[in-house]
């Protein structure tokens, strides 16, 4: 096994989201004790850390997996265990909005810079240790998403972005993602969609400790995007309603 920052990567991420649910409370203790959003940051750290020994014994890389086409299902998991106790529960909802609505832009911004840590992708790349077509399809969009988070942080600090803007750059940074991440995977994994056959193939990526990435780490940086967007494109809303209304 080699040595990967991608562990540490999901440890602040997670981090980071425990961070804004206390920062919330203590910015507004009124709105209660924001426990659903806790059990659900805990739940995702469970769910993390049973992907992640799920990696360490290679069970990704075993051969009745692979013949399953694991590329183009295995993130679906991990966004069914993040979104079923959104979708079920309307407490959890209500955390979700009121930890986005007590949330600085910029803060958000500061927690995609994270996605820079796409350098490290980049450096396995020319070392001969990670597929180039899935570095040059996906890792660099990822990487210059993350570089864009800089810019967007000022921007936002300043107060110079609007909500829609702020939106519309949440959802590149789905879109950088998905669907094409899925599908490359599994282009460059054994079975008969395997179009990508150099080696290092898309194996890599769900070699431990790389496959921390595309199991939780990944999908916690869109998760937090669709979140943000979920909340903003609410909030537009009235906004819209308003408009129509003047029209009329």
């Amino acid at each position: 096994m080699q040595f990967s920052m991608t562990p540490f990567l999901l440890a602040i991420e997670l981090g980071f989201c425990f961070f804004l649910t206390w920062h919330s409370h203590r910015r507004d203790p009124g709105i209660g004790s924001l426990r659903p959003a806790y059990a659900f940051f805990t739940w995702l750290s469970l769910y993390a850390i049973a992907t992640s020994l799920l990696g360490y014994h290679g069970w990704y890389l075993r051969e009745e997996v692979l013949r399953l086409l694991p590329g183009l299902w295995l993130q679906l998991v991990t966004v069914a265990a993040a979104l079923i106790p959104v979708l079920v529960s309307r407490a959890l909802r209500q955390d979700l909005r009121q930890i986005v609505d007590t949330t600085p832009w910029q803060w958000f911004a500061c927690f995609h810079a994270l996605r820079i840590a796409a350098l490290g992708t980049a450096f396995k790349t020319m070392t001969g240790e990670f597929p180039l077509y899935f570095e040059v399809f996906v890792g660099i969009p990822d990487l210059l998403f993350g570089i864009s988070a800089l810019w967007i942080a000022v921007l936002a600090g300043r107060g110079g972005i609007s909500r829609r803007g702020f939106l519309l750059w949440n959802l590149v940074g789905v879109l950088v993602i998905v669907p094409s991440a899925p599908i490359l995977l599994q282009l460059g994994l054994p079975g008969p969609f395997h179009v990508f056959t150099d080696l290092p193939d898309a194996r890599a990526v769900y070699s431990y400790p790389m496959s921390i990435a595309p199991m939780i780490g990944v999908p916690l940086f869109v998760l937090v995007n669709l979140c943000v967007l979920w909340r903003l494109w609410e909030r537009g809303r009235p906004e819209r309603g308003a408009e129509l209304s003047r029209l009329t």
